[in-house]
């Protein structure tokens, strides 16, 4: 081989295998060229699954059901108390979170909403946004109505690519 393939001057800021060649007052530094790599010294790469296992997708039902017990064991019997009800709504989304979160779902990260109001007729509107992959992001939902209480659930469960 050639002098001219087997060093690098210090001149070049980086050298063609991107190891920083560093400039010492006027010195030039010489960089040898490494063999090329082949298919023997290069090691496996790890597989990497993008979308989940139809066994790890999100399932709605358990998660429906946490909600269901959840919300009646908490407001079963009770009536509509303004100074109580930011209490009842912390109190179920951390209960409903905690349980969530004990079903391991692989790689998704959930998220609790709970809405609690009187019950006097009058309408509510919610609205929520988020990115959404429709093929592997999902929510559920469970509502809970007695004489003066009316309490909306919602989990989304969104999987971290």
């Amino acid at each position: 081989m050639d002098d001219a393939e087997t060093t690098v001057e210090a001149n070049d800021a980086v050298s063609a295998l991107g190891s920083d060649a560093t400039r010492t007052g006027d010195a030039v530094q010489a960089i040898s060229v490494a063999k090329e790599a082949s298919h023997d010294s290069i090691p496996a790469l790890q597989s990497y699954q993008i979308k989940p296992t139809l066994e790890d997708k999100f399932k709605e039902n358990p998660v429906k059901e946490i909600i269901r017990n959840t919300v009646t064991g908490k407001l079963a019997g009770r009536y509509y108390d303004s100074d109580n009800a930011k209490k009842w709504t912390i109190a179920i989304a951390n209960d409903v979170n905690t349980k969530v979160r004990e079903l391991k779902m692989k790689r998704y990260k959930h998220i609790v909403q709970v809405t609690i109001g009187e019950l006097k007729g009058a309408g509510v509107k919610c609205g929520v946004r988020c990115l959404w992959d429709s093929e592997t992001d999902g929510y559920t939902s469970d509502t809970f109505m007695n004489e003066t209480i009316f309490c909306v659930v919602v989990v989304f469960a969104v999987y971290l690519y």
